[in-house]
Protein backbone atom coordinates (compact mmCIF):
# COMPACT_ATOMS: atom_id res chain seq x y z
CA UNK A 1 0.00 0.00 0.00
CA UNK A 2 1.61 3.57 -0.68
CA UNK A 3 1.78 6.23 1.37
CA UNK A 4 -0.54 7.87 -0.46
CA UNK A 5 -3.01 5.36 -0.68
CA UNK A 6 -2.64 5.18 3.32
CA UNK A 7 -3.48 8.86 3.85
CA UNK A 8 -6.21 8.34 2.18
CA UNK A 9 -7.81 6.36 5.03
CA UNK A 10 -7.93 10.12 6.89
CA UNK A 11 -11.44 10.88 5.50
CA UNK A 12 -12.78 8.00 6.52
CA UNK A 13 -11.33 8.13 9.88
CA UNK A 14 -12.15 11.63 10.39
CA UNK A 15 -16.16 11.08 8.95
CA UNK A 16 -15.94 7.63 11.58
CA UNK A 17 -15.31 9.96 14.38
CA UNK A 18 -18.06 13.12 13.38
CA UNK A 19 -20.20 9.81 13.60
CA UNK A 20 -19.18 8.48 17.03
CA UNK A 21 -19.19 12.57 18.17
CA UNK A 22 -22.74 12.86 16.87
CA UNK A 23 -23.60 9.58 19.47
CA UNK A 24 -21.75 11.15 22.66
CA UNK A 25 -23.64 13.15 24.75
CA UNK A 26 -21.32 14.78 26.56
CA UNK A 27 -20.48 18.02 25.19
CA UNK A 28 -17.32 18.00 25.66
CA UNK A 29 -15.87 14.53 24.41
CA UNK A 30 -18.22 15.73 21.46
CA UNK A 31 -16.17 18.63 20.84
CA UNK A 32 -12.49 17.44 21.18
CA UNK A 33 -13.84 14.17 18.65
CA UNK A 34 -14.90 17.19 16.37
CA UNK A 35 -11.36 18.67 17.10
CA UNK A 36 -9.56 15.54 16.04
CA UNK A 37 -11.71 14.90 13.14
CA UNK A 38 -10.70 18.57 11.77
CA UNK A 39 -7.35 17.71 12.23
CA UNK A 40 -7.42 14.66 10.16
CA UNK A 41 -9.27 16.41 7.35
CA UNK A 42 -6.34 18.79 7.18
CA UNK A 43 -4.02 16.31 6.88
CA UNK A 44 -6.13 14.63 4.15
CA UNK A 45 -6.73 18.12 2.55
CA UNK A 46 -2.88 18.51 2.63
CA UNK A 47 -1.30 15.39 1.37
CA UNK A 48 -3.63 13.21 -0.70
CA UNK A 49 -4.37 15.62 -3.22
CA UNK A 50 -1.35 16.55 -5.91
CA UNK A 51 -1.36 20.00 -4.96
CA UNK A 52 -2.62 20.85 -1.03
CA UNK A 53 -6.39 22.58 -0.78
CA UNK A 54 -5.55 25.66 0.52
CA UNK A 55 -9.23 27.02 1.07
CA UNK A 56 -10.70 23.82 2.45
CA UNK A 57 -7.91 23.75 5.00
CA UNK A 58 -8.05 27.34 5.95
CA UNK A 59 -12.03 26.89 6.36
CA UNK A 60 -11.10 23.74 8.51
CA UNK A 61 -8.58 26.00 10.93
CA UNK A 62 -11.55 28.74 11.15
CA UNK A 63 -13.57 25.96 12.14
CA UNK A 64 -11.55 24.33 14.58
CA UNK A 65 -10.27 27.38 16.37
CA UNK A 66 -14.03 28.33 16.80
CA UNK A 67 -14.70 24.82 18.09
CA UNK A 68 -11.53 24.68 20.40
CA UNK A 69 -13.13 27.91 21.54
CA UNK A 70 -16.46 26.63 22.64
CA UNK A 71 -13.82 23.68 24.14
CA UNK A 72 -12.60 26.39 26.23
CA UNK A 73 -15.33 27.57 27.49
CA UNK A 74 -17.05 24.14 28.55
CA UNK A 75 -13.41 23.26 30.50
CA UNK A 76 -13.70 26.41 32.21
CA UNK A 77 -17.38 25.90 32.99
CA UNK A 78 -16.75 22.69 34.50
CA UNK A 79 -13.42 23.13 36.58
CA UNK A 80 -12.08 25.74 39.33
CA UNK A 81 -8.40 26.45 38.09
CA UNK A 82 -8.90 29.94 37.16
CA UNK A 83 -10.46 31.41 40.89
CA UNK A 84 -8.71 32.96 43.79
CA UNK A 85 -8.44 30.19 46.69
CA UNK A 86 -11.05 33.16 48.26
CA UNK A 87 -13.58 32.62 45.28
CA UNK A 88 -12.51 28.74 45.85
CA UNK A 89 -13.35 29.15 49.16
CA UNK A 90 -16.60 30.25 49.08
CA UNK A 91 -17.20 27.97 45.87
CA UNK A 92 -16.67 25.20 48.73
CA UNK A 93 -19.98 26.34 50.64
CA UNK A 94 -21.87 27.14 47.49
CA UNK A 95 -20.84 23.60 45.70
CA UNK A 96 -23.92 22.54 44.53
CA UNK A 97 -23.42 25.22 41.59
CA UNK A 98 -21.09 24.07 39.14
CA UNK A 99 -17.95 26.21 38.66
CA UNK A 100 -19.74 27.64 36.00
CA UNK A 101 -23.14 28.59 37.32
CA UNK A 102 -20.81 29.91 40.30
CA UNK A 103 -18.53 32.26 37.85
CA UNK A 104 -22.36 33.78 36.82
CA UNK A 105 -22.91 34.21 40.53
CA UNK A 106 -19.24 36.12 41.13
CA UNK A 107 -19.70 38.72 38.68
CA UNK A 108 -22.39 40.02 40.44
CA UNK A 109 -20.99 39.74 43.80
CA UNK A 110 -19.38 42.43 45.91
CA UNK A 111 -16.64 41.46 47.97
CA UNK A 112 -16.41 43.68 51.56
CA UNK A 113 -14.08 43.49 54.32
CA UNK A 114 -15.02 44.89 57.37
CA UNK A 115 -12.94 47.57 59.24
CA UNK A 116 -15.70 48.51 61.77
CA UNK A 117 -18.76 46.87 62.97
CA UNK A 118 -21.03 46.38 60.19
CA UNK A 119 -24.85 46.09 60.49
CA UNK A 120 -25.60 43.17 57.33
CA UNK A 121 -29.52 43.56 58.32
CA UNK A 122 -31.89 45.40 60.17
CA UNK A 123 -34.79 44.07 62.11
CA UNK A 124 -38.29 44.00 60.16
CA UNK A 125 -37.00 46.21 57.20
CA UNK A 126 -37.03 44.99 53.87
CA UNK A 127 -33.77 43.32 52.28
CA UNK A 128 -32.21 44.33 49.23
CA UNK A 129 -29.27 42.22 49.18
CA UNK A 130 -28.37 38.70 49.99
CA UNK A 131 -25.11 38.36 52.44
CA UNK A 132 -22.66 35.55 52.87
CA UNK A 133 -20.30 35.73 55.41
CA UNK A 134 -17.02 33.87 55.13
CA UNK A 135 -14.99 35.08 58.33
CA UNK A 136 -15.43 37.40 61.25
CA UNK A 137 -17.40 37.66 64.44
CA UNK A 138 -21.24 37.49 63.59
CA UNK A 139 -24.16 38.98 66.19
CA UNK A 140 -27.70 38.17 65.74
CA UNK A 141 -30.18 41.01 67.88
CA UNK A 142 -33.62 39.78 68.38
CA UNK A 143 -36.16 41.11 70.02
CA UNK A 144 -33.92 42.46 72.69
CA UNK A 145 -31.12 39.62 72.97
CA UNK A 146 -28.46 39.02 71.07
CA UNK A 147 -26.31 35.57 70.33
CA UNK A 148 -23.23 35.18 68.12
CA UNK A 149 -23.53 32.83 65.25
CA UNK A 150 -20.75 31.14 63.62
CA UNK A 151 -19.80 32.51 59.85
CA UNK A 152 -19.06 30.35 56.91
CA UNK A 153 -23.24 30.70 56.05
CA UNK A 154 -25.62 33.31 54.74
CA UNK A 155 -27.09 36.41 56.38
CA UNK A 156 -30.72 37.40 55.15
CA UNK A 157 -31.95 34.28 53.40
CA UNK A 158 -34.92 33.92 55.68
CA UNK A 159 -35.75 37.52 54.35
CA UNK A 160 -34.98 36.58 51.02
CA UNK A 161 -36.30 33.07 50.52
CA UNK A 162 -39.72 33.95 52.04
CA UNK A 163 -39.48 37.96 50.37
CA UNK A 164 -40.43 39.76 54.03
CA UNK A 165 -38.68 41.87 56.21
CA UNK A 166 -35.50 40.99 58.04
CA UNK A 167 -36.41 38.41 61.51
CA UNK A 168 -33.31 40.03 63.55
CA UNK A 169 -30.47 42.79 63.31
CA UNK A 170 -27.30 41.44 62.25
CA UNK A 171 -23.56 42.74 63.04
CA UNK A 172 -20.30 41.91 61.46
CA UNK A 173 -17.36 42.68 64.09
CA UNK A 174 -14.19 44.09 62.51
CA UNK A 175 -12.17 41.80 60.39
CA UNK A 176 -14.78 40.03 58.69
CA UNK A 177 -14.98 39.33 55.24
CA UNK A 178 -18.16 38.52 53.36
CA UNK A 179 -19.95 38.71 50.03
CA UNK A 180 -23.16 40.51 48.96
CA UNK A 181 -25.46 40.53 45.93
CA UNK A 182 -27.64 42.69 45.26
CA UNK A 183 -31.93 41.23 45.39
CA UNK A 184 -32.48 42.18 42.14
CA UNK A 185 -29.45 41.28 39.81
CA UNK A 186 -30.34 37.87 41.50
CA UNK A 187 -33.18 37.62 40.29
CA UNK A 188 -32.11 38.34 36.54
CA UNK A 189 -29.54 36.15 36.71
CA UNK A 190 -32.10 33.23 38.75
CA UNK A 191 -34.65 34.38 35.06
CA UNK A 192 -31.75 33.49 32.95
CA UNK A 193 -30.56 30.18 34.39
CA UNK A 194 -32.96 28.51 36.02
CA UNK A 195 -30.55 26.03 37.34
CA UNK A 196 -28.87 28.42 39.30
CA UNK A 197 -32.24 29.71 41.16
CA UNK A 198 -32.61 25.41 41.49
CA UNK A 199 -29.66 25.33 43.18
CA UNK A 200 -29.01 28.65 45.12
CA UNK A 201 -32.54 28.08 46.85
CA UNK A 202 -31.47 24.63 47.94
CA UNK A 203 -28.54 26.12 49.65
CA UNK A 204 -30.38 28.85 51.05
CA UNK A 205 -32.70 25.90 52.79
CA UNK A 206 -29.76 23.82 53.59
CA UNK A 207 -28.53 26.89 55.56
CA UNK A 208 -31.68 27.37 57.54
CA UNK A 209 -32.04 24.18 58.26
CA UNK A 210 -28.30 24.07 60.04
CA UNK A 211 -28.94 27.67 61.89
CA UNK A 212 -32.35 26.16 63.16
CA UNK A 213 -30.43 22.96 64.44
CA UNK A 214 -27.51 25.32 66.24
CA UNK A 215 -30.53 27.24 67.59
CA UNK A 216 -31.65 24.17 69.13
CA UNK A 217 -28.68 23.12 70.88
CA UNK A 218 -28.10 26.33 72.29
Amino acid sequence: MTLLSSAAYLVHFASLLYVVAFLVRDQLVLRLLVLLATAFYICYYYFVPEKPLWDAIGWSIVLGLANLYITALIVLERTTFSLSEEEKELYESLNTLSPGEFRKLLKISTWTTTETIHQLTVEDSLLDHLHFVLRGTIYVEKKGSRFPIPPNCFIGEVAYFLKQEASASVFLEPGGRYVSWKRSDIDVLERKNPSIRIALHGLLTSDMARKVALSSQT
